[in-house]
């Protein structure tokens, strides 16, 4: 058999393979083949991650919205070696977790909510049920105690109720010209009870309503947000008018949180997170959108054909392999670009990742950041070039030449404000390293204009590679359907045995065709 006939069999079978799992999975678990064939659902993950202690029982309970038992709302707990019981504490419903003996080393819980994309369950007010809530009041010593009082008076002063006092105490509190009663306060939280940034905020906003008569709480938001990637806990306030019970962000106290998408993930005053029997806990929240749900999901495991999708995988992973499963598809624009067109390139990889970055920061200010590290380090390779050093620490060498470049161009976009400059460290310093080699190497062999044309050349692949995998019908088909990457291959292997004029030879060459 020769290499022909085994290459065609080989692209059969991919393709075969590839599509016959996508149209089983289509039409057997319901996973819609189009983009936006169905109503997305935001998908919540909250990833509780601790050290265990050797040998030692542990308990973890993580604060739960109201919203997890609301109608059209589907969770998923997820734990390896650990018991999960839902439990519900005066102060709203818990997830809990619990193991004997639990080997020492870092643990990974994880808890999945599943909202509707018009789940409008978010910063409702909660009516007060039964007696009206009491008030503890913090302790606050002799001269704090006094700035306290001296503060709320200035806030009752322009207040007419406590919604309009609520505003006045977060507005004299996060001041830019603080008063000597509110920097007071700040010093005594900041030295005393070692609190700082948001939380500082929150805790003396806190404090203060409770001292005012005012009965409040914490809770706790999560920004439904795909792009933020994994978050931490957005700290808010609740506090009670009379009525109802009223969350509102101290950071920003008119912002809308439904209008704005901060899903109110806990509320009741009770601790976030709970770990007993380890150490360095913490919970991060992962948002995306998602379009399988958890019932499918489910039937997906069951099948056969799990090994094809990446929806299995807890949220913040899939996050991050939804930006791997592009990278073939990069190669493949790579591929036509050079085998057909004829555009030459600094290597294969080089324009691939470049595209990855241009997902990540505005092209146009990516390409002019991109054209600038370059020239600069180029001067600096050529510099080097005169101390004839070998090439791995010459590479070295620009390997940190590039990183303090980037440093710098940082820092001087942000005091110009040119936020769009500041994701410079998304571009792979390694390959901006090697890219700066490869091109002084040609430079000095093949002169100036071959190596600006083939530098140019990867710029320009780059940002048709950037084009196809910024088309949301492909990145869907890549993040659900990832099987279909066998029919990429199987495409790649056609090309691989093209040997036909490219598409910029058949130019240079026209006056040959017309003879």
């Amino acid at each position: 058999m020769n290499s022909g006939i085994r290459l065609i069999i080989a692209v059969v079978l991919l393709c075969a393979i590839g599509i016959g799992v996508a149209v089983y999975k289509n039409q057997r678990l319901g996973v819609p083949l189009w983009h936006g064939e169905r109503s997305n659902s935001w998908l919540i993950e909250a990833k509780v991650s601790f050290i265990a202690v050797e040998n030692s029982d542990a308990v973890a309970r993580l604060a739960l919205p109201e919203a997890s038992d609301a109608e059209g709302v589907s969770q998923q707990p997820g734990s390896l070696g650990f018991q999960y019981s839902p439990q519900v504490r005066e102060d709203g419903p818990v997830a809990a977790w619990s193991a004997r003996e639990v080997p020492e080393g870092s643990h990974a819980l994880y808890y999945r909510l599943r909202l509707p994309e018009d789940f409008r369950f978010k910063a409702k007010a909660i009516p007060v049920e039964g007696a009206q809530p009491k008030v503890s009041e913090p302790g606050l010593p002799g001269t704090v105690g006094r700035a306290a009082e001296q503060v709320i008076a200035k806030a009752y002063e322009s207040s007419g109720d406590k919604e309009t006092f609520f505003y006045q105490l977060i507005e004299l509190v996060s001041s830019n010209q603080p008063s000597q009663e509110i920097i007071l306060i700040r010093r005594y939280y900041e030295t005393e009870e070692r609190v700082e940034d948001q939380e500082l905020l929150v805790m003396m906003s806190l404090h203060l309503l409770q001292k005012a008569g005012i009965p409040a709480r914490r809770a706790y938001g999560v920004l439904l947000d795909p792009d933020a990637g994994p978050q931490t806990a957005i700290p808010l306030i609740e506090y009670c008018d009379g009525e109802n019970w009223i969350v509102k962000n101290p950071a920003i106290p008119n912002q809308n949180l439904t209008r704005d998408g901060i899903f109110v993930w806990a509320r009741g005053g009770g601790a976030l997170l709970e770990v007993f029997g380890g150490t360095n806990s913490k919970v991060v929240f992962t948002v995306i959108r998602d379009e399988i749900s958890l019932e499918k999901l489910a039937q997906m495991r069951a099948s056969p054909f799990l090994t094809s999708t990446i929806l299995g995988l807890p949220v913040s992973e899939r996050a991050v392999f939804s930006y791997v499963v592009l990278i073939p598809l990069g190669a493949f624009v790579v591929v036509l670009m050079r085998n057909l067109v004829g555009i030459s390139t600094l290597g294969t990889f080089m324009p691939v990742l470049l595209a990855l970055a241009f997902l990540e920061m505005p092209v146009t200010s990516g390409v002019v950041m991109f054209g600038v590290i370059v020239s600069i380090g180029l001067y600096f390779r050529f510099l080097l070039s005169s101390m004839n050093l070998l090439v791995v620490p010459r590479v070295a060498a620009c390997v940190v030449i590039v990183t303090l470049l980037m440093l710098i161009l940082s820092l001087v976009s942000f005091k110009l404000g040119i936020r769009g400059m500041m994701q410079i460290t998304l571009f792979p310093m390694i390959i901006i390293a090697w890219t700066i080699e490869r091109m002084s190497i040609i430079w000095e062999e093949e002169g100036k204009h071959n190596a600006i044309v083939q530098v140019s050349g990867s710029v320009f692949v780059a940002i048709v590679a950037f084009s196809v995998m910024k088309i949301p019908q492909i990145q869907y088909w890549a993040q659900y359907f990832p099987e279909l990457l066998l029919v990429l291959l199987g495409a790649i292997l056609l090309l691989g045995r093209y040997t036909g004029y490219r598409l910029s030879e058949l130019v240079r060459f026209r006056n040959f065709s017309e003879s």
